[in-house]
């Protein structure tokens, strides 16, 4: 598919998640026979696994195509003939990404991509599900990642579901101010879809041996941000009942005027002057616009989260601060080194500008940036850069979102992984994307585990990471030597070659963030 290259960012975020690579529902006794399984849309038909059965790419909406561009999400049609849920649907529409990125031959892609696929274990169940959002800066990325395999939950046990959505200006642009009142939420369309998916799963996964009423969502990257956001949502309540956050936050989001500043950017890098050109336009020419308004717009990954007072109200951490967020429990963390996965500046001396930042202006964040040569004068350039970048986009952002979670009394659990690499171009860091390959237990595939630690260490890690996820979703906690994160303690739990509850993790790092001012952009 033609279209402009995606920018570095943007493609490596990608290839971080690829190279580790409302109804009634059916009833739970019903358990599929020989792969085939009744949906309320119609049969559907697997294929055998190790450890059960796969559906791969099932609709759970209308396909979003024509009239329905930039349209909230749909129900899908009823059908009569069985569906052969043998193999994935095409991606969302992105910027094409390297050939054999997210596995054998090209990328497939399409507008009509709003499907999922499930893992079922054997056994009459009902088993708990876990439903993985994945990332990609909400611009990229794919359900049919190999690390995303969920036949290793569904060996424990778990029902594992990993859905698409619309990503970039067909997710999450905000056309209301150009198109009018028929237009409203079409900034959170990609959130929208999700909350469809998971109205499906409570429909239908009784049918595939899952319980409706213990579902996990999961994210990692934007995935996680997308979490955070659903933890907000009004729609979402109810569709799940823990969540797991992956280096994320719940501050990065764009308020309404920030979404009408965008989108008549986006309309004027496009090259018209009638946004109803939008409608039909072919993706080549929205991806091209799209990667213009990724360069020039004043913050990382310009496509996120609205705050349009209805699909989301307000910014989910105002939200779970004050109590109107969905009270359940929660699983979130960080890697130790997260931005050394993008590599330093060019010229290696440290520089951050303003399109470093993801949630901060330049003139805010300065005044900390100072004060981390102050505190860690040992550290080179290099790492000073990546160590405040990390806090910047990931580490403060989830401190806050636990500290704002837990402070209700709310069940919060605190990690951070600090086993690197020895090898490659990321030896010696915990890039962005490294849990990946520990908790999907993926670490001896080659086609996974290229961004997680290697070796004898690093396989007994992922033994003990994926235990914990698989206790969180199967009970609402990671087992007991992980111990709660409160106010008063902090506990958080590092991941190394010895696991570690520490209290207070960099108290001293923590303090250089106290009264730092995020913003929309």
């Amino acid at each position: 598919m033609p279209g402009t290259l995606m920018d570095r960012r943007t493609f490596l975020a990608s290839a971080a998640l690829a190279a580790s690579t409302g109804g009634t529902a059916i009833g739970a006794s019903h358990r599929p026979k020989d792969g085939l399984v009744e949906t309320r849309e119609g049969p559907v038909v697997g294929r055998a696994t190790e450890h059960g059965t796969a559906y791969f790419g099932i609709p759970f909406a209308a396909p979003p195509v024509g009239p329905l561009r930039f349209r909230a999400p749909r129900p899908p049609a009823r059908r009569s003939a069985p569906l052969d849920a043998t193999a994935f649907a095409p991606a969302p529409i992105q910027q094409p990404p390297a050939p054999g990125l997210y596995g054998p031959g090209p990328l497939p892609q399409s507008e009509d991509c709003l499907a999922l696929n499930i893992w079922s274990p054997r056994g009459p169940g009902p088993h708990p599900v876990y439903v993985w959002i994945h990332g990609g800066g909400n611009v990229a990325g794919s359900s049919r990642m190999p690390v995303f395999d969920g036949d290793r939950f569904a060996r424990h046990g778990i029902v594992c579901v990993t859905i698409s959505y619309r990503v970039g200006a067909l997710g999450f642009l905000d056309l209301s101010t150009l198109l009018g009142a028929d237009y409203a939420g079409s900034g959170n369309n990609g959130l929208l879809d999700i909350v469809e998916a998971l109205r499906w799963v409570r429909a239908n996964i009784a049918a595939f041996g899952g319980d409706p009423r213990r579902v996990t969502i999961g994210g990692q990257s934007a995935g996680a941000k997308n979490v955070c956001a659903l933890l907000a949502m009004p729609a979402a309540r109810g569709l799940f009942q823990r969540a797991i956050v992956e280096s994320g936050g719940a501050e990065t989001a764009i308020d309404k005027d920030g979404a009408a500043r965008m989108a008549r950017a986006f309309l004027e890098l496009a090259g018209f002057d009638d946004p109803r050109v939008l409608l039909s336009l072919d993706p080549a020419s929205l991806l091209a616009a799209q990667a213009k308004l990724q360069k020039s717009w004043p913050r990382k990954y310009p496509f996120r989260a609205v705050i349009d007072g209805t699909v989301l109200p307000d910014l989910p951490l105002s939200m779970i601060r004050d109590g109107r967020a969905a009270p359940v429990p929660l699983l979130i963390g960080t890697t130790r080194d997260e931005i050394a996965f993008f590599g330093p500046n060019a010229a290696r001396d440290g520089t951050v500008v303003q399109g470093d930042l993801a949630n901060m202006a330049i003139d805010a964040f300065a005044p900390v940036y100072h004060a981390y040569g102050q505190s860690f004068p040992a550290l080179s350039s290099v790492d000073r850069r990546y160590r405040a970048l990390t806090a910047e986009e990931y580490w403060m952002p989830t401190l806050r979102t636990a500290e704002a979670h837990a402070s209700l009394r709310r069940p919060t659990w605190l990690y951070r992984l600090d086993m690197p690499r020895s090898t490659g171009r990321n030896a010696g860091y915990a890039v962005h994307g490294s849990e990946l390959p520990l908790v999907w237990d993926k670490v001896r595939d080659p086609q996974s585990a290229v961004l997680g630690p290697e070796g004898a260490e690093a396989e007994a890690l992922a033994t003990r990471m994926h235990a914990h996820w698989v206790s969180f979703i199967r009970t609402g906690a990671p087992g007991a030597d992980w111990p709660l994160y409160r106010p008063q303690d902090r506990w958080t739990m590092l991941f190394d070659r010895v696991d570690a509850p520490t209290r207070d993790l960099d108290d001293m790092e923590q303090r250089l963030w106290t009264g730092a001012r995020y913003d929309f952009g």
